[in-house]
């Protein structure tokens, strides 16, 4: 029996949802939107605030506001709980994801709320960085988007947290009840089809029904995180000579530094820096076999002004000393 592929749009009776998601906004005070995994809506907005409905006319801006709903989502999924954030615009937002098995389908994003300043209550981090590039081009339109930026309504931490565990609870029910539901149907209309001449096959066929429950596959991802620092792999892998920060790095990814080296280290697997320097390692390592430039014009190519920086450097990494390492080569 082929395996039935699921994402959060089929799982969710989206109407009913978005009646659901409307009566939690008007409860909670907040503002709500169920995303993909990719941080795509698949639901209306229910109660958006007139600061984010400007927010989002803007076409960067809006894209923006996907790309936050999407690195919210992966990371609740990889603290296998709800985020709360400050997005590209310093608002309080918070992730609930929604998963099935092992498999992250997409969340629900709440909030649209300032956080008074005297809450102690948690930290909360920008996931993106700061400044939006959104600008009213007239200054009364400024100062109109600075005062709906004041009206959004105040929210204690702790209550942003309890609010969460509540929308977390009850999408995620509604979930797996429906993956239950579409399972158990699933598995009537094969035995209603089934060939009762082909019993050689039943057991595995059974086997694989069970396995259902586990298996919702679909067009969902493993959860990777490679699209969020891609953007700084591939300038590195251009640009390895140069002088390179974390910090401009961050910002070609559009994330906080403190973010950004967070999920640099679960992606590649070591440290943003280490990795940096491995590059420049390569780099020479290449120069010190097919070039006769010195172990000096070597470091300073690879963005080293101090050479003994450098040969401390590639020690760690090689175990032996350029010159070393280059004489070897040539025997």
């Amino acid at each position: 029996m082929a395996r039935r592929q699921f994402d959060l749009k089929s799982l969710l009776d989206i109407p009913l949802w978005e009646a659901v998601q409307d009566q939690l906004a008007l409860l909670t005070g907040t503002a709500i939107i169920t995303v993909d995994f990719k941080g795509i809506p698949i639901t209306k907005h229910s109660c958006r605030t007139e600061f984010c409905s400007i927010i989002r006319e803007n076409p960067i801006s809006r894209k923006r506001c996907y790309k936050c709903d999407a690195l919210a989502g992966l990371e609740a999924v990889r603290l296998e709980r709800p985020y709360i954030y400050l997005c590209h615009c310093g608002i309080v937002d918070a992730a609930v994801p929604v998963i099935v098995g092992d498999k992250y389908l997409g969340a629900v994003m709440f909030g649209q709320v300032r956080i008074p300043n005297n809450d102690t209550g948690g930290k909360v981090e920008h996931l993106v960085s700061e400044i939006s590039s959104f600008q009213p081009e007239s200054e009364t339109a400024r100062k109109d988007l600075l005062e709906m930026y004041n009206r959004l309504p105040e929210m204690e931490y702790k209550s942003i947290a309890e609010i969460a565990e509540l929308i977390s609870s009850i999408v995620n029910y509604i979930v797996v009840r429906a993956v239950k539901s579409q399972n158990e149907t699933e598995t009537y209309e094969w035995l209603l089809n089934m060939d009762t001449t082909k019993q050689g096959n039943v057991d595995g066929e059974i086997t694989e029904m069970q396995q259902l429950k586990s298996a919702v596959a679909p067009q969902t991802v493993a959860v990777s995180y490679s699209s969020g620092v891609y953007p700084a792999i591939s300038y590195i892998g251009s640009h390895v000579k140069d002088s390179i920060t974390m910090k401009e790095m961050a910002s070609l990814c559009h994330l906080s530094p403190s973010y950004f080296s967070r999920l640099f280290q679960r992606e590649v697997g070591e440290s943003f820096s280490s990795y940096l320097a491995r590059q420049k390692v390569e780099v020479a390592k290449e120069m010190l076999q097919n070039s006769n430039k010195s172990v000096g014009q070597i470091a300073y190519e690879v963005g080293y002004i101090d050479s003994s920086n450098f040969i401390a450097l590639f020690k760690r990494f090689e175990g032996v000393t350029p010159l070393i390492y280059r004489q070897r080569r040539y025997k």
